[in-house]
């Protein structure tokens, strides 16, 4: 890999976010929250470096290195459900009506996922993680609570 690049959150996806901000702010209760939504909106962003991934979310960051990548896997979720709640998914979501998360198992067992493509460029995001993990890339299923990874062949 050449450099390192920086996949920001989308103009949909930044919206939606402060469309659920403002909503959180009608409530008296949860606008510390609607805050932290705010603030987080801003440094939204998936960061792809020589060494690993740091992907900041609305709420959480997550971060793996390449070289403790176990599994790497593509989960396709479809979006359920109907009203303005799917409409500003979808919006968040780039209107393609589902979420792409890249999802990693590292050495040590533990799951990492991001949806990408609430991000700017997310096919040229995907592609890079593919270029610097040396597995092969799997498909993941949605089970009937979580995802459930592909049988590894012996």
């Amino acid at each position: 890999m050449v450099d390192a690049a920086e996949f920001p959150l989308h103009k949909g996806a930044k919206g939606s976010f402060i469309f659920v901000g403002v909503l959180l702010c009608l409530l008296v209760l949860t606008v510390p929250l609607a805050i932290w939504v705010f603030f987080r909106v801003g440094r939204g962003k998936v960061v792809v470096s020589r060494s690993g991934v740091e992907a900041a979310g609305i709420m959480l960051t997550d971060r793996f290195e390449f070289s403790d990548v176990a599994r790497l896997g593509i989960l396709t979720v479809p979006l359920a459900g109907a009203g303005i709640g799917r409409v500003v998914a979808n919006i968040k979501l780039g209107g393609l009506g589902y979420g792409l998360n890249v999802v990693v198992q590292t050495r040590a067992g533990k799951t990492i996922k991001f949806i990408a493509n609430q991000y700017e460029r997310h096919e040229e995001l995907i592609e890079r993680i593919k270029k610097a993990v040396p597995l092969p890339c799997e498909t993941i299923q949605m089970g009937l609570v979580s995802m459930k990874w592909p049988e590894r062949s012996a």
